[in-house]
């Protein structure tokens, strides 16, 4: 009972842990997505686009409030029936799994295009799978641990950012709402698929120490991503203006080249190497929700065989992908699918849990 009760994640880990399934790679090239259709107005694409999170959020409070001890995976097959629980659940697993190739595959080009461009993508892709093996097999409490050492080191460089406040113009956000209710919509579908991997919450509550806690937990994690998120997409803006940003894979490392700290030669090199910490964070996490998933739909309790046999699957998939652009169109085509099927799957047992508990009374 005692060794149960240390895997249990405290109130600050579950916090970390959640915005940790969030903010990853995409955050770098986030500001370029939201202002393609938003413009000068994508920060408050960012706003709106937060509506999808908080809806998951209040949906995991009921979930928990329901059933504190088990999780979607299991939720799902008792009001949706085994067979039709287990298919919703491997399709489920489909978000993390894609999630985990497509963080594998944007950090070898981030790295390869600023910091190590003499290496193949290969080199790249084995350590970082291996090391999100290694990272998940520890297991959830030391996810947990690491999950806010990232967030720490998130928070520090999105401040870091802010010190290029003292270039660029407070012109670039004008004229506020000029581009129309229409583009603001549709940029904030870009910033609500920013926020993929909190439905990761519907499988972590259950190892809360507080159960009750589990609405603060999730309304917290999203108030900081969302803090992180208008402030890297507004001093973006900010600083470049949105033409700079629309045509920036990452516009975010740009803004970087802009900060002037004498102490720091090499600022841009720094952040890269701290912001590495952060994209092997959301890998492991999602590799860990994957196999997780995995383990379970196929009932298998050692999920180290299915770590080494999903090694080289994930290696294969991360090889098909041959650059940045074509990862953000298949992301781009896949990911509103995915986000659309978690809705429905998270509200059909949601209301299915309200009936039942209406029936009862």
């Amino acid at each position: 009972m005692d060794k149960a009760k240390k895997n249990l994640l405290g109130e600050s880990e579950a916090t970390a842990m959640v915005v940790g399934f969030i903010i990853g790679t995409s955050i770098l090239a986030l500001p370029n997505g939201v202002v393609q259709d938003a413009k000068q107005d994508g920060w408050i694409s960012v706003i709106v686009g937060g509506i999808y999170p908080l809806y998951i959020a209040l949906l995991a409070t009921y979930y928990a409030k329901k059933h504190p001890n088990q999780n979607i995976l299991a939720l799902s097959n008792i009001y949706l029936g085994r067979i039709i629980g287990t298919i919703c659940n491997i399709l489920f697993m489909v978000e993390f799994a894609i999630l985990t190739i497509a963080a594998i595959v944007s950090l070898s080009n981030i790295l390869r295009t600023n910091v190590t461009p003499f290496l193949t993508p290969i080199k790249i892709f084995i350590p970082t799978i291996l090391l999100a093996i290694y990272l998940s097999y520890k297991g959830i409490k030391v996810l947990g641990r690491i999950n806010k050492i990232s967030l720490y080191i998130t928070v520090i460089l999105t401040l870091v950012l802010a010190a290029s406040l003292k270039h660029g113009s407070y012109l670039n956000f004008f004229p506020i709402f000029g581009t129309g209710v229409k583009n603001i919509l549709s940029g904030s579908l870009e910033s609500a698929l920013a926020f993929s991997g909190m439905e990761a919450i519907f499988l972590i509550y259950p190892i809360f120490k507080q159960k009750n806690k589990v609405k603060k937990v999730a309304l917290n994690a999203l108030f900081i991503t969302m803090a992180i998120y208008i402030g890297v997409t507004s001093i973006s803006i900010y600083r470049l203006g949105y033409k700079v940003t629309s045509i920036a894979l990452w516009p975010v490392l740009l803004v970087v080249q802009g900060v002037d700290i004498e102490v720091l030669n090499s600022l841009r090199f720094l952040i890269l190497s701290l912001w590495s910490i952060v994209m092997f964070k959301i890998i492991a996490n999602e590799y860990y929700a994957f196999t997780y998933i995995l383990s379970d739909v196929l009932k298998i309790k050692d999920k180290l065989k299915i770590y080494w046999v999903m090694f080289p699957i994930i290696l294969y998939l991360c090889m098909l992908i041959k650059n940045e652009v074509q990862r953000r169109a298949i992301i781009g085509y896949i990911l509103p699918k995915i986000v659309f099927f978690n809705i429905a799957y998270i509200s059909i047992i949601a209301i299915l849990i309200l009936i039942k508990d209406k029936w009862r009374k």
